[in-house]
């Protein structure tokens, strides 16, 4: 059972780094990137819940840090990402999931992640975070998530409930 879920958050991640790296990030759409990272982190804490999410984030997050052209600090992406993907996977009760509250959570998380990047690097000493500019890319980031999550969240959740019918929160 356990390499199910492997197979599906490294799947996951992998296609969502490589997808955001090569296809969303040469768009050249206003503000910022669309996180497909950040939504799938998500979508797998909403349908598996918060240790799968946690260990998405870190998935994803570490493939994210080490892909060209890589704009952070080595580990900062994966140590955002693994508090998103605890925190989205325990934050809504499995009752409680409707779209509107899902595309919500999923708006949150990536305005947050874009936040919370640029908090560590700028904390731990990068010098190219542009403050000015980082309270549009959080609003558009977050835009951008809330547009991409009903989609994807629908995607993994059936996924999950086809390959792990006995792990699925939702």
């Amino acid at each position: 059972m356990i390499w199910r879920q492997a197979l599906i958050v490294g799947t996951f991640s992998l296609l969502a780094v490589l997808i955001e790296v090569t296809l969303l990030s040469r768009l050249g759409i206003p503000g910022a990137t669309p996180d497909l990272v950040v939504v799938t982190v998500v979508a797998i804490a909403l349908a598996m819940g918060p240790v799968q999410g946690a260990v998405a984030g870190f998935t994803a997050g570490v493939l994210l840090d080490l892909a060209p052209p890589g704009d952070t600090l080595l580990g900062v992406n994966a140590v955002v990402y693994v508090a998103i993907g605890f925190i989205a996977g325990i934050a809504v009760d499995p009752r409680d999931r409707t779209v509107p509250i899902m595309m919500g959570m999923t708006g949150l998380a990536t305005g947050a992640a874009v936040l919370l990047t640029s908090g560590l690097d700028t904390m731990l000493g990068s010098d190219r975070v542009d403050w000015e500019q980082v309270p549009m890319l959080a609003l558009t980031s977050a835009v951008y998530g809330v547009i991409l999550a009903p989609g994807l969240i629908l995607l993994v959740a059936s996924v999950v409930r086809k390959a792990t019918p006995e792990v699925l929160v939702t």
